[in-house]
């Protein structure tokens, strides 16, 4: 049974040449009458712009794994140790942790509580996905995967602390992480993860 990409391809390659058999036709009817280089150029643009793109993918894309290769590790770990940084500031500004996981039934002067939540959506690179694809074969961490983890993770924490800030909260209890895995179909019909959503929440609290 055909997948719903192949059937898709199929329908557009039909309607593709049922348009080029009209314009065909068109340019025919009106070749006596000047009008036909105008149905012509109608006719090619489509297939103009297909070519301009395949030609521009085939010299970026070499460019950009190139460019993977060399920088995305170091730019992840630069992003992880932003992260960090922040959290730090963060800290010195409140005088404590602001995120614990506890259910905060250990104060009563609670005057305010509410949700807050933060978010991120992070994923390796193809030069990252190559070296995950060797290191699966002979099995063990996935270290580029770990590190993209890794620095997400610390990324939405510290973006649950600056919402908090920025919401007024003296705290944030009962936080919790969630994960999600965004995998669109590829063409063999096999689902690939592409990229992570990281999603981060807890309980606002604002003391007497």
């Amino acid at each position: 049974m055909d997948s719903p990409d192949n059937r898709n391809g199929i329908v557009a390659v039909a309607s593709l040449l049922v348009l080029s058999s009209f314009s065909i036709v068109a340019v025919a009817q009106n070749s006596d009458t000047g009008e036909g280089s105008i149905v012509w150029g109608l006719i090619l643009l489509p297939f103009i712009m297909l070519a301009l793109f395949g030609i521009l993918w085939s010299l970026a894309y070499p460019a950009l794994f190139i460019w993977g290769a060399a920088f995305s590790s170091g730019n992840i770990e630069k992003s992880h140790q932003d992260a960090i940084s922040r959290r730090m500031v963060s800290r010195e500004k409140a005088g404590k942790e602001m995120l614990n996981t506890v259910n905060g039934g250990y104060r009563g002067d609670v005057s305010s509580s509410g949700l807050v939540h933060a978010n991120g959506v992070f994923g390796p690179s193809h030069w990252q996905l190559l070296i995950a694809f060797f290191n699966n074969l002979v099995g063990g961490s996935v270290t580029s995967f770990q590190q993209v983890i890794s620095a997400g993770r610390a990324e939405v924490m510290q973006r649950l602390r600056e919402q908090a800030e920025a919401q007024g909260w003296d705290e944030v209890i009962n936080v919790r992480i969630d994960t999600s895995s965004m995998t669109p179909q590829s063409q063999n019909n096999k689902k690939t993860v592409r990229g992570v959503e990281i999603f981060a929440y807890g309980t606002g609290i604002r003391y007497n």
